[in-house]
């Protein structure tokens, strides 16, 4: 399947095209900026041929009323709900990205926060950290 198939109905602000300089020598994921010709060409040649769709998960873990959904919700519609729902068991977004030329799919996994579908969550993910 050719790209431009996979790049048909993603929004421009779901598209980068570039990524900001870091602030400094330090910040940068990559300190060393200058990649030989060779590697650039190969990386380029790369991207180019992938006609498949990346797929990258992120799931949501928490206690219960945390914010987990509105999270969830405000990425993939732009809104807030004041309405709480609970989520039960887990719910399922897919938002679609352009990056750098390369289609995107961001599975978003919204788990519940009760304590009965607490192993739930743990069946879901792989690396759990905490974001204050």
């Amino acid at each position: 399947m050719p790209i431009s198939n996979l790049t048909n109905g993603i929004p421009s602000d779901r598209k980068i095209d570039q990524f900001e300089p870091p602030y400094g020598y330090l910040s940068s994921i990559d300190p060393y900026p200058c990649f030989d010709e060779s590697v650039i060409n190969y990386s380029t040649n790369q991207r180019s041929q992938k006609s498949s769709n990346l797929i990258c998960k992120l799931v949501l873990i928490g206690d219960v009323a945390v914010g987990k959904s509105s999270l969830a919700t405000r990425l993939c519609h732009n809104t807030f709900d004041r309405n709480y729902k609970a989520t039960i068991g887990v719910d399922f977004e897919v938002e679609r990205f352009l990056i750098l030329g390369v289609p995107l799919s961001l599975q978003i996994w919204d788990t519940a926060g009760q304590e009965r579908f607490k192993c739930i969550a743990g069946k879901y993910s792989l690396l759990h950290f905490q974001v204050q």
